[in-house]
């Protein structure tokens, strides 16, 4: 885990619903995990440790700066917040798993109410992912660091299909496939046809 963070906590307020009175270690944390996890996951490691050694040593490129604050922050705002509502709704005591009531006007939230709610912001932080996602293979010639080969214990960046300029992958050919299609090689030739 990384101390060097991305976002600031006052961001993570400014920009969602989160309460003034949420413990400031609890948000912290969030942001580390939602940094760790999913930041890491789209960028990949080597792109992310350069970050974050930029970060630390103030030695980040304008790209860098632009990626950090346009694309990484969106998408870590609503990451950490995702994070941070299970800690929120229910917290490990010596007693078990507790729903703290906040005070004694509090109500329980139901369960319903709190999946729908950690759902919406699911579905925010994968906007931003994606955006994030679709500005590194867009602009990889300004991120070394996201094209070059990782070591099997890295991270390789989240390039799945759906980031990619064109995610269909055409056979060139099916020639010998046709037994694993489940084609009956025998009748075909027996009918005169030239097989697969």
């Amino acid at each position: 885990m990384t101390d060097t963070l991305f976002i600031s906590e006052t961001k993570l307020r400014q920009f969602t619903d989160m309460n003034n009175n949420v413990s400031s270690e609890l948000i912290k944390n969030a942001i580390r995990e939602a940094q760790d996890i999913q930041i890491q996951r789209i960028t990949g490691t080597k792109l992310y440790q350069a970050l974050i050694d930029g970060v630390k040593n103030s030695t980040l490129t304008a790209d860098e700066t632009t990626l950090l604050n346009d694309y990484i922050a969106d998408a870590e705002v609503y990451w950490a917040y995702y994070y941070a509502m299970d800690a929120v709704y229910l917290r490990p005591r010596n007693n078990g798993l507790v729903k703290p009531t906040g005070g004694e006007n509090s109500a329980d939230v139901d369960l319903l109410y709190y999946d729908r709610k950690r759902n919406n912001i699911r579905k925010k932080a994968e906007w931003y992912s994606e955006l994030l996602a679709q500005y590194l293979t867009t602009e990889s010639a300004l991120f070394p660091e996201y094209d070059t080969e990782n070591k099997d214990y890295q991270k390789k960046p989240d390039k799945g299909s759906q980031y990619s300029k064109n995610p269909f992958v055409f056979r060139s050919s099916y020639r010998g496939q046709g037994p694993y299609r489940g084609l009956d090689i025998d009748a075909f030739y027996s009918r005169g046809y030239d097989c697969c």
